[in-house]
C-alpha cells in the first residue's frame, strides 16, 4: 500500500470520528438487477428488469469519489452480465482506477465462466455444498464448482454465504469446503435479512452459528470477518454506522448507507458489512488489517 493512499486513510479516520464526518470509505452499486437465477433469499426488486448504462455508473463513480469513497463493489442482479453496447464489466472497473478508486471488486454468482473479470478481487456466492442448488437453481452449485477453477488468480476469489434457515446446518461443510480449495482465498458470511417483512428465512440460534464461526477462525480457517464484527452481529442492536459505505441501486436511486434502512428494522440487522463497519469506527486493529489484506495488497 502506498504512503499516499495510507494517508488518505488516516485522514479519512481522524475526520470521521473526531469531526463527526459521514464520509463514505466504499461504494456498493447495483449496475442491474437482471439475473439468470431466482434465488430464495433475494432481496434485490426484479419487478422491473433494469440495467445501468456506462454514462449512469461514471456519473455515480465520480459522484461517489467526491464524497470521499476509494473502493467500490459492482453488484447485481448478476454484475458480469452487464453490458452496455461493446462496454463490459472490465470498462467499469478500468473506469473506477482510472477516476482515482484504490481497488474495485466484483460479486458474481459464478453461474458463468468470469475468468475475464479484470476486478482487483472477485466475490462468489457460496449458500451450501448441499443447500446451494436448493436456494439457487439446478446445477448451481456444479457450475461454481467448475467455474471457480478457471479464474488465473485463486487469490483474488473469495466466497460468501447468507446464512438462512434453510441453509444454516450446512455451515461447517462450508467452512470445510472453503479451506480446502485451491480456488477460494477465503469467505464472508452474512445472515439473511427479512424482505417485505417475511421472516420465514430468519436464522433463530444466530448467536450459537456465529460462535461456531469465531471458533473455527480461532482454528485458522480463511473466513473474512473479523471476530470484533461477528461479536457486534450477536446482539445487532449496536450503534450503526452505515454511512462508511454508500449504496447506489439499479434504478439510480442513492443512499447515505444501507438502501433497506428505510423499510427495515435495523435492530435486526445480520449483514456482516454493518459488524466490520462498526468494528472499523471503533478502531479495531483486527479489522484494519482484515480490510487492508483484502482490498489493498492483492
Amino acid at each position: 500500500m502506498g504512503i499516499n493512499k495510507l494517508l488518505y486513510l488516516i485522514f479519512w479516520y481522524i475526520k470521521i470520528k473526531f469531526f463527526n464526518k459521514k464520509i463514505p470509505l466504499q461504494t456498493v452499486i447495483f449496475i442491474t438487477n437482471i439475473c439468470n437465477y431466482n434465488c430464495k433469499h433475494c432481496c434485490v426488486d426484479k419487478t422491473a428488469p433494469t440495467k445501468m448504462t456506462f454514462e449512469e455508473v461514471k456519473e455515480h463513480l465520480i459522484y461517489s469519489y467526491k464524497l470521499g469513497s476509494r473502493f467500490v463493489d459492482f453488484e447485481g442482479g448478476e454484475p458480469i452480465q452487464w453490458s452496455d453496447g461493446d462496454k463490459n464489466i472490465n470498462d467499469l472497473c478500468n473506469l473506477a482506477k482510472e477516476i482515482g478508486f484504490f481497488s474495485t471488486t466484483v460479486t458474481t454468482n459464478a453461474s458463468k465462466d468470469f475468468s475475464f473479470v479484470n476486478a482487483d478481487h472477485i466475490f462468489i456466492s457460496l449458500d451450501g455444498l448441499k443447500t446451494h442448488n436448493f436456494i439457487r437453481g439446478e446445477q448451481a452449485f456444479e457450475n461454481l464448482s467448475k467455474n471457480i477453477k478457471n479464474f488465473p488468480s485463486h487469490n483474488k476469489v473469495s466466497a460468501n454465504m447468507v446464512i438462512n434457515s434453510i441453509n444454516k446446518n450446512d455451515t461447517q461443510n462450508v467452512l470445510n469446503f472453503v479451506e480446502k480449495s485451491p480456488y477460494i482465498n477465503g469467505i464472508s458470511f452474512n445472515f439473511y435479512n427479512p424482505v417485505n417483512n417475511d421472516n420465514t428465512l430468519c436464522v433463530k440460534n444466530k448467536e450459537e452459528i456465529i460462535n461456531t464461526i469465531i471458533k473455527y477462525k480461532k482454528k485458522g480457517y480463511k473466513i473474512i470477518n473479523t471476530k470484533t464484527g461477528l461479536n457486534y452481529l450477536k446482539n445487532p442492536t449496536f450503534p450503526k454506522t452505515c454511512f462508511i459505505t454508500n449504496f447506489i441501486t439499479a434504478d439510480n436511486e442513492r443512499y447515505s448507507g444501507c438502501p433497506n434502512s428505510p423499510n427495515h428494522n435495523c435492530n435486526i440487522c445480520g449483514l456482516g458489512m454493518a459488524g466490520e463497519m462498526k468494528a472499523l469506527y471503533d478502531f479495531s486493529l483486527e479489522t484494519i488489517l482484515s480490510g487492508i489484506k483484502l482490498r489493498l495488497t492483492k
